[in-house]
């Protein structure tokens, strides 16, 4: 794998290639003051790269949110505390005594829906721009998470349905998205809210490119006959999530993972009940509505 390096006057920090997209970044502590110069350089890679990975950097809870804070205001993802200044929240399967959560808990049901393609908040009229996500507890077994890009996926695809795409738009469900695995509770972020609408393919309001706007939160295509929508849906998603196209990240105490969620499909591998796994979230709201590619 190739590796690079950013410098901006007399800091400088190095980056090595993850594979087939993503990047990681050597020689930048996060938990240590980083001057708006670097700053803005990694901004940048995290644009340009969709997923940015630091190994060994235990970020506190404090620290975590800062680093959030510093690509914008954060998204409250806590259903109890609305009203409430947003913090990280925690992802895992540990119950309040530290034991591990059978796979029919209520939690472990509401959660499975992270086990879709998506990008976060797309239930939103302004969904999430990017999301930090650090390990706190490292499963020996499963618990990896996928990536794959968006603007990769509309790259490659033929000149005549890129064609066909432009000016569709896909209905963002969450509550459906529930359904379908099973679940009628509320208890998560988005559930109460109605189905949003979308454009299918999404021009990135910083740098300019274009990518597909797709995922498994999509119910159906807006004035599509459903099931000719359904094989489209699939179609896209099989081929941006295509294996010679995605990253797979398993998961280390003190790995930090940023992403673009303008740019970036993620989906959590699932639970393997004998080991404990626990992750920190903290997601940074966006700053406009999807705008349709032409």
């Amino acid at each position: 794998m190739s590796s690079d390096s950013a410098t901006t006057g007399p800091s400088a920090f190095e980056t090595r290639s993850l594979g087939a997209i993503g990047a990681e970044v050597r020689g930048l502590d996060l938990r240590r003051a980083i001057s708006d110069d670097v700053f803005d350089v990694l901004r940048e890679l995290v644009m340009r790269e969709g997923l940015v990975l630091f190994r060994g950097q235990a970020l506190t809870s404090i620290e975590q949110i800062g680093l959030g804070q510093r690509f914008g205001p954060l998204e409250q993802l806590d259903v109890r505390a609305e009203q409430e200044e947003p913090t990280l929240v925690v992802i895992g399967n540990l119950d309040s005594k530290g034991e591990v959560l059978p796979a029919d808990a209520t939690h472990m049901k509401l959660i499975s829906i992270n086990e879709g393609w998506h990008t976060d908040s797309s239930f939103r009229e302004i969904p999430a721009s990017f999301s930090v996500f650090s390990c706190v507890v490292g499963p020996e077994v499963g618990g990896d998470t996928f990536y794959a890009n968006l603007r990769r996926g509309w790259v490659d695809l033929p000149e005549d349905l890129k064609a066909r795409l432009c000016g569709l738009r896909g209905v963002h469900d969450y509550a459906a998205a529930y359904r379908a695995r099973g679940n009628d509770e509320g208890g998560m972020i988005g559930y109460d809210l109605p189905a949003i609408v979308h454009p299918l393919v999404r021009r990135h309001p910083e740098t300019g490119t274009t990518g597909l706007y797709v995922s498994e939160h999509i119910s159906h295509i807006e004035g599509m006959d459903p099931a000719e929508s359904r094989r489209l849906l699939d179609e896209l998603l099989n081929h941006t999530t295509a294996e010679n196209r995605i990253y797979r990240h398993h998961w280390s105490v003190g790995d930090v993972m940023i992403w673009d969620n303008r740019s970036m499909l993620h989906r959590a591998q699932g639970f393997d009940q004998r080991h404990p796994r626990v992750m920190h979230h903290v997601r940074v709201g966006g700053f406009e509505r999807p705008i349709a590619a032409t």
